[in-house]
């Protein structure tokens, strides 16, 4: 028999000053990973994604990140992130959400500073995560929620575990222009805007803007203004009673023809079949 004994006054790696309280447990897998998810946030509540298989793409914070089997994604209150699975691959994942998480030096449901790696590697924690996250959906399931609430605990603390690694030291500029037009982007995607408005104003050419907006994000301008526009729209067919129209005129289509077609180009379905699919699962 072999002993193991906790070392006295041994403290977890995040400090917490206020515990989190559970919200949800998602699992998605199969055909729920063909439809993707766009630029969207929460702003009463974090989120911690753990991929148990496939590979996919995954922006967050504005920057885009190629993330596969093993990783840990945290998306802090507030902070704008976009998914979508590899088409051949498919993703399979487990999503916790939670509120009221206070960890010192940090803002309320924040598990990472805003400038810190969002997307971690399990690594030697692989099947410890995958097990909380596994217990975590089956306890749910089963409404234990005392059992649940210190499931959670345990997983923020290994996720802390995970920020405890040497970051790579990164050259940050202090103006970063295609972190700018992204930011404009986030704030007036439901405004009539195309390249050659965005480059006259912030006057530079169109290819510059392009240019610098690609290397900063890892997409198109025009391209982040579409899943900046369909995630805003999937919120809102999840989560209000708009019809098509209104939530096409919400999100800066004038034409709720022109949305159906671009929500179907991101989405693989139209924005009433989404509503339907969704709410049905």
């Amino acid at each position: 028999m072999i002993q193991r004994f906790m070392i006295p006054g041994a403290r977890g790696s995040s400090v917490v000053e206020r515990p989190a309280e559970l919200l949800y447990m998602c699992l998605a897998e199969g055909s729920q990973s063909e439809m993707p998810r766009a630029m969207h946030r929460h702003d009463d509540r974090a989120e911690i994604v753990f991929i148990r298989e496939g590979e996919g793409t995954h922006i967050i914070g504005g920057r885009e990140y190629r993330t596969r089997r093993g990783d840990v994604l945290i998306y802090n209150s507030g902070v704008l992130h976009d998914e979508s699975a590899r088409a051949e691959v498919g993703i399979g994942a487990y999503c916790c959400g939670f509120r009221h998480l206070k960890l010192k030096g940090l803002p309320v449901n924040h598990l990472v500073p805003d400038q810190g790696r969002p997307v971690l590697a399990s690594g030697e924690h692989h099947d410890a995560i995958e097990g909380l996250m596994r217990l975590l959906y089956e306890r749910v399931g089963q409404g234990e929620a005392e059992v649940c609430h210190h499931l959670l605990q345990a997983l923020i603390q290994l996720v802390g575990r995970l920020l405890e690694r040497p970051e790579p030291r990164l050259e940050v500029p202090g103006y970063d222009l295609g972190q700018e037009v992204r930011r404009y982007l986030d704030e007036h995607y439901a405004e009539v805007l195309d390249l050659a408005g965005l480059a006259a104003r912030f006057k530079v050419s169109p290819y510059h803007l392009a240019h610098r907006f690609k290397a900063a994000v890892g997409c198109a301008p025009i391209h982040y203004l579409i899943r900046r526009r369909i995630g805003e729209a999937q919120s809102l067919l999840i989560h209000t009673r708009l019809d098509v129209a209104a939530v096409a005129e919400r999100v800066g289509y004038r034409h709720a023809s022109y949305f159906t077609t671009a929500f179907r180009r991101v989405v693989g379905v139209t924005p009433g079949d989404y509503r339907r699919r969704y709410l049905n699962d």
